[in-house]
């Protein structure tokens, strides 16, 4: 399981995850599942389920795509993602083709859901797509926040954000495995704490108090085990002018690097 959650604002995009995920029963807390999903430009994902396929993380076969789009891209050659006329959705779209080539449809089921956000070219404000890639139902895309849109969306472990964010909140308004991302829908925004003229610093503000919310909240309950939500948060924002910037974002600790040497 996890927890990611994007806030959309007239300035810019908040990205923000943990760093949880369980393998083959083991649960880690240092993966990577925020990243800028194509050098030097304004376009970041996060990730959420399952991290790997087959024997791959999911977040390299990102980091694969981003490197092939961007030398595809840099001469504006065809079949590339040109520079000056590419879209958010026209990446998404690029991205979806590119997991369905891997035709990796045949290993055993996995599901993991990108929210994937920031600006295309020539636009002022930012928007949101969902992209799920599903071993058995294959790869869908919608769009979460259009560029005249705002608000929250998450994926993952939501159930707390939820409690906070609905004003009619009730059991009966949660699926019977709330902890299910497959249940979880990604758009989910509360008026009452954001509007569209919210700075970003406060967008990443709240961004910060949902996240260590939700892993404080996990981490409390005793009969959510084993903990697979929580380690370090990293966190970027995504503006017009300044593109993909990172606010928070772990390192490799100092034991990890002096055995690297």
């Amino acid at each position: 399981m996890t927890i990611v959650i994007s806030i959309s604002v007239q300035d810019g995009v908040v990205l923000a995850s943990d760093s949880a995920v369980e393998h083959r029963g083991q649960v880690y807390y240092s993966a990577q599942k925020t990243m800028q999903l194509i050098r030097g430009m304004p376009i970041g994902v996060l990730v959420a389920g399952d991290g790997a396929i087959g024997n791959k993380a999911f977040i390299d076969v990102l980091k694969d795509f981003g490197a092939q789009a961007f030398m595809r891209g840099g001469n504006g050659g065809s079949g590339g993602l040109g520079r000056h006329a590419v879209t958010v959705e026209a990446v998404v779209r690029s991205l979806q083709d590119y997991l369905r080539s891997m035709a990796p449809m045949q290993i055993a089921k996995i599901r993991t859901t990108l929210i994937i956000a920031g600006y295309s070219v020539g636009s002022d404000s930012p928007e949101v797509w969902n992209l799920v890639f599903d071993s058995s139902d294959g790869i869908s895309v919608s769009q979460v926040w259009s560029p005249s849109e705002y608000g929250i969306s998450w994926e993952g472990s939501g159930e707390c954000i939820h409690r906070l964010l609905s004003d009619e909140y009730t059991a009966s308004n949660l699926p019977q495995d709330a902890d299910d991302p497959s249940n979880r829908p990604v758009e989910n925004s509360s008026p009452t704490l954001v509007t569209p003229g919210m700075p970003i610093h406060d967008a990443i503000d709240l961004t910060r108090f949902l996240m260590d919310t939700t892993i404080d909240y996990v981490r409390f309950r005793a009969d959510l085990q084993p903990k697979t939500v929580g380690g370090p948060v990293d966190m970027a924002v995504i503006t017009r002018h300044e593109g993909f910037r990172w606010v928070q974002r772990k390192r490799l600790s100092s034991s990890a690097l002096h055995s690297a040497k």
